[in-house]
């Protein structure tokens, strides 16, 4: 997972923590924070392992289609999988099927449409 606050969510002192939950994956840790600021509401999702710390901010507008194509990958034939994006607002999300010598993975990026996708 990849990508950089901005849009809806960012690093704003009036954010205020609705939720959070935390996974633990093998040695990663995934961060699920629902803030709400004076532009909106949103889902701020980070990856955490022992060296790096990704994060992408999700509108609350798009969470619906964020978990509606994360359960495509989870649900579907390992086969039929393929690469799929969505823009939201001034974002594009791009979800890509990868594998390393661990296994299969699935990456999660985000990008502006005004920038250049960040990998």
């Amino acid at each position: 997972m990849e990508g950089n606050s901005g849009g809806t969510g960012g690093g704003g002192g009036n954010d205020v923590e609705l939720l959070c939950k935390t996974l633990q994956v093998e040695h990663k840790l995934f961060y699920f924070d629902l803030k709400e600021n004076p532009r909106g509401r949103y889902l701020k999702i980070s990856e955490k392992t022992s060296a790096t710390r990704s994060t992408i901010i999700v509108p609350f507008d798009g969470i619906s289609w964020f978990l509606d194509l994360f359960n495509y990958y989870v649900n579907s034939d390992k086969q039929d999988v393929f690469s799929k994006e969505f823009q939201l607002d001034s974002k594009v999300f791009y979800f890509d099927v990868g594998e390393n010598r661990r296994g299969r993975f699935l990456k999660v990026s985000e990008a502006s449409v005004s920038r250049n996708r960040s990998t």
